[in-house]
């Protein structure tokens, strides 16, 4: 089954964010852990080629839910730390928080929008 043009569009779109965002965190927080940047930079690729597969009728919503859970689980982490960090008087660090948050908001979002395509398509059939 095809992913609808909606939801490869809006998975192209936080694969975009997720990496873009990522670099402009650390641009605010240079010393950003590595693992946040890479998953950033990694799980948005990866989020552009689900979309763009899936559009294709490649079937990939479950890599593409792996993929989204385990960006956001760092996310989580890395906003985490960043928020004790603010705690020392940063406030590049609540910039990063609040980036990190977002990120995990757009993931969680596009987790919602699988399922629910995904349950969509099975009522279909």
């Amino acid at each position: 089954m095809r992913m609808s043009v909606d939801v490869a569009l809006d998975l192209v779109l936080c694969g975009v964010l997720l990496a873009g965002l990522s670099l402009v965190a650390r641009h605010l927080q240079p010393d950003l852990s590595s693992l946040t940047l890479f998953t950033g930079l990694v799980g948005g690729g990866l989020c552009v080629l689900w979309g763009v597969l899936g559009r294709r009728g490649t079937r990939c919503r479950g890599g593409a839910m792996v993929t989204l859970v385990t960006v956001a689980c760092v996310l989580v982490c890395q906003a985490v730390q960043s928020w004790e960090a603010s705690g020392e008087g940063g406030s590049k660090g609540r910039m990063v928080t609040a980036l990190m948050a977002v990120l995990v908001v757009f993931c969680v979002g596009m987790l919602v929008n699988l399922v629910r395509e995904g349950k969509k398509g099975l009522s279909d059939e």
